[in-house]
């Protein structure tokens, strides 16, 4: 696995809609977020120059097991119903104030530009800390019908998001037949088989061909319409991306418009 990332991938301005092949965008330039909304742009990882004292703090609190927070998710909720859960359910105690205040702060933040971005009033908004294990693979994330088609994602420290570009792909009807037999084995706990397809990524013309979004990203990434899902859609529809599978526990905010 290439743990540097790989290479940014650009946009050209001019760029002909109609023969624009899919692309993930890497970009130090948080306005590029926006770019999501182009119907070729699969993702767009927003990787900062520099990340600030307040990240790496509390970074290094979730890893150690200081700062935890179970597995959470508000669905259909609005960004005030989200402030207040907040306020009320970040444990205070194990970083400084002010830290706990700028996560929070930063947390709201994506949710305020996925409104912006969607025009949505109504969000699921996922939280947790955990550590990474092998129940999730490569995978796209799918939203109910009609709804909007993008969302924000940050992983606030530890190991990054792994995903491939969309022209390594072979087919989705391959990348489906993985995605098949990878939750056939996750049933039936075949750790072995699993460790072994994961190595294999049968779906991909390259393999070895993957690429890591950093912690501390801010990843703006197409989701899927849940009536394509194990279909034959086009590759620029959905994002392939794969949590660790090892290392620290990891703080993660993961939002999407709901309406």
């Amino acid at each position: 696995m290439d743990n540097t990332g790989g290479a940014a991938m650009g946009v050209g301005s001019h760029m002909d809609m109609e023969t624009a092949t899919a692309v993930v965008h890497r970009t130090a330039n948080e306005r590029d977020l926006e770019l999501i909304k182009l119907p070729h742009i699969q993702a767009v990882i927003f990787v900062p120059p520099e990340l600030p004292a307040w990240l790496t703090q509390f970074g290094a609190a979730v890893a150690r097991g200081s700062f935890q927070l179970p597995r959470t998710v508000l669905d259909d909720v609005t960004i005030n119903d989200i402030e207040g859960w907040l306020h009320a359910n970040m444990p205070a105690g194990a970083v400084e104030p002010e830290v706990l205040h700028a996560v929070r702060g930063d947390a709201l933040s994506l949710v305020a530009r996925e409104r912006e971005m969607t025009g949505a009033t109504r969000f699921v908004f996922r939280i947790f800390t955990g550590i990474p294990n092998r129940h999730c693979g490569f995978h796209v994330d799918t939203v109910p019908a009609a709804a909007p088609a993008h969302g924000l994602l940050r992983v606030y420290n530890g190991n990054g998001t792994a995903y491939v570009d969309p022209d390594n792909v072979i087919s989705m009807r391959e990348f489906y037949k993985y995605l098949s037999q990878r939750e056939r084995l996750i049933r039936t706990a075949e750790t072995d088989s699993i460790i072994e397809l994961d190595e294999a990524r049968p779906f991909l013309l390259r393999p070895d061909d993957v690429h890591i979004a950093p912690a501390g990203s801010i990843i703006a990434f197409k989701h899927l319409d849940v009536r394509l899902h194990w279909s034959e859609h086009p590759r620029e529809l959905a994002w392939i991306h794969c949590s660790p599978m090892e290392g620290d526990a990891r703080f993660v905010v993961n939002v999407m418009a709901r309406r």
